[in-house]
């Protein structure tokens, strides 16, 4: 009585090969289905933290261009105005660098440096221009490097802009000077460009100028339009 038990125990143990290979095959559709939702899932959090940055980035550039002492002693709208007249654009520069810290065991801090680049002609203040005396070097970025390119608006006064054409970049460049201009503001175009730390030819601690138009074929990560006013 107990062999034959035990012969039929052991004929209804354990998993057959049958049912090893379904639960095999639901598993795996199991798997692929989450992998297929971790793909959409991904790109949300990363449109999130684009999003996000841009929002900072523009924040900052509105508050650097419209309250911020270092651009000019007298009046930012006039400063702006001339610099984008004097190259046909103007380029501020985004970026955090490391700092070391007034402890010597203290790890480093992390700063936010905006400004000008330095080519922008005497009308910004140097003060208002990037690694303004001994702030910091671009080798010391700490992140992507943002570089906006101001240009003038499709609704500045068509007496004051020339129209370079559709494919040219900037498309619209002032052609009148600051003490003809009849409004009490400025529009501009703002191209945002993100440029990573590690694959910008740094040089000296300097980065490279790039001229607009060679920035034509490139896709900005953001464009907004904005105004600064007298």
């Amino acid at each position: 009585m107990n062999a034959v038990s035990s012969s039929q125990a052991s004929k209804h143990s354990g998993f057959s090969l049958i049912e090893v290979v379904l639960a095999l095959g639901i598993f795996l559709v199991s798997i692929l289905a989450l992998i297929g939702l971790l793909g959409p899932s991904l790109k949300s959090i990363d449109e999130v933290e684009t999003t996000d940055e841009i929002a900072s980035l523009v924040n900052t550039l509105n508050t650097f261009l419209h309250s911020s002492s270092s651009i000019d002693t007298g009046s930012n709208f006039n400063a702006i105005y001339s610099a984008v007249a004097e190259g046909g654009y103007a380029t501020a520069l985004i970026y955090r660098y490391y700092e070391d810290s007034a402890e010597a065991t203290a790890p480093p801090v992390i700063n936010l440096e905006i400004g000008f680049e330095s080519t922008e002609g005497g009308s910004i203040d140097s003060r208002g221009v990037v690694n303004y005396g001994e702030r910091a070097k671009f080798e010391n970025a700490a992140g992507p490097i943002y570089r906006i390119v101001l240009s003038p608006s499709s609704v500045t006064p068509t007496d004051h802009i020339g129209d370079n054409g559709e494919g040219s970049y900037p498309r619209y460049t002032l052609n009148k000077g600051l003490e003809t201009y009849p409004e009490g503001y400025f529009a501009m175009e703002a191209r945002i460009f993100r440029r990573e730390a590690d694959q910008a030819v740094i040089q000296g601690g300097d980065l490279p100028v790039v001229a607009a138009a060679d920035l034509a074929e490139e896709e900005p990560i953001f464009t907004y339009n904005l105004a600064v006013v007298r």
